[in-house]
């Protein structure tokens, strides 16, 4: 090889490379590029490559990791390539660009699905709808006034004609209110009344004839008594022994004065009994019956 002979800047990064023993894809990994760029960047196949300043920089900093003179790999390349090449303005690689969410089919799919829990959760249910009641139409007053046939006055022969359809449209609809094979019940009658019992027969030593009143006094001990009627007629008078019974008959009052009441067992007049004021043993009573 003369002295004239370039190295061209790639060959002399691969030489040492490989002189280092470092394998393509450690060299890649060690510069932080493709591999692709890498194999390209060694062959000097710079059409493969970025524009001629990314080139520029990778063949310096490649020439650095493997303790070359970097300026001087650099330069080399710089005087191979047209210096109109690094004139351009730069051309950075394109990024791919992210697709937006509504460019993703995922996105349309998660708004989907938001749209209808939302149509769920707020759609109305049935069960609580509301409705308007309707307005009733009264259809009496409706008809009065549509038909004039109806609201003209009555004479009197048809309000009776009226009044009986009324009454057997009545009766028809008790009847029709009942339930199949049932009538109405006869008027219940009223009960007769109870006769009371007959008081028992008086006996009749216990009145007196002739429309006379009589009034007998049984005694259970002597007693003094004067008995007068309604004349002032004195009818008994003196003392009466235990054991008699007295039936004294005249025109009632009768006025009575008895010396010893408990000497009285029982008195009655016109058959009813007559009880005394009093029964103490000794009192006078003075009574007048009835």
């Amino acid at each position: 090889m003369s002295d004239k002979m370039v190295v061209l800047p790639g060959e002399r990064c691969r030489k040492a490379r490989e002189a280092m023993g470092w394998t393509p894809a450690e060299a890649a990994k060690r510069m932080h590029l493709s591999q692709t760029y890498l194999l390209a960047l060694e062959a000097d196949d710079y059409e493969r490559l970025p524009e001629a300043t990314f080139v520029k920089g990778y063949l310096r900093n490649y020439a650095r990791l493997l303790g070359l003179p970097a300026d001087e790999v650099a330069n080399t390349f710089q005087q191979m390539v047209n210096e109109d090449a690094f004139d351009k303005p730069l051309e950075l690689p394109s990024m791919p660009r992210r697709p937006k969410l509504f460019a993703r089919p995922l996105g349309w799919v998660l708004i989907a699905v938001v749209v209808g829990v939302l149509a769920v959760l707020f759609w109305p249910q049935a069960g609580n709808e509301t409705v308007a009641p309707e307005p009733v139409n009264d259809m009496s007053e409706d008809a009065g006034l549509d038909n004039p046939a109806t609201s003209a006055p009555l004479s009197s022969g048809e309000e009776d004609a009226a009044d009986m359809a009324e009454a057997d449209a009545l009766e028809m609809d008790d009847t029709q209110a009942l339930p199949d094979g049932e009538t109405l019940d006869a008027p219940v009658e009223a009960e007769a009344p109870v006769a009371e019992p007959e008081a028992p027969a008086v006996d009749p030593q216990m009145l007196a004839s002739n429309g006379l009143d009589r009034l007998v006094l049984d005694l259970s001990a002597d007693c003094w008594m004067e008995i007068r009627d309604a004349n002032n007629r004195v009818l008994r008078q003196g003392v009466k022994p235990a054991g008699a019974t007295l039936r004294v008959d005249g025109r009632a009052p009768f006025s009575l004065k008895i010396g010893d009441a408990a000497a009285v067992s029982e008195m009655y007049l016109n058959g009813e009994a007559v009880t005394l004021p009093t029964d103490s043993p000794g009192s006078v009573v003075k009574l007048t019956l009835p």
